[in-house]
């Protein structure tokens, strides 16, 4: 379940970081910047749901509704 999480918390992460770099248009040094300091706050943030039932069914359900989209709802776009 861990690698689950680490990567739906890592792609939530990705995101985010696009969406500063595209509004902000930072250079190399403030993405990097921007990655660690997000990075940081997603880590205390997933140690600290970690300990509730809260994370799992979050997890579960980011996947299950990522591969529904990916694999069903693309294909008549």
């Amino acid at each position: 379940m861990d690698i689950l999480s680490f990567t739906v918390v890592g792609a939530i992460v990705s995101v985010i970081v696009q969406f500063l770099k595209n509004k902000y248009g930072t250079n190399t040094q403030g993405t990097l910047t921007a990655v660690i300091v997000i990075s940081i706050v997603a880590g205390v943030g997933y140690y600290f749901i970690k300990q509730t039932s809260f994370l799992p069914a979050v997890i579960q359900i980011l996947a299950f509704a990522g591969a529904i989209y990916t694999y069903i709802l693309k294909r008549f776009e």
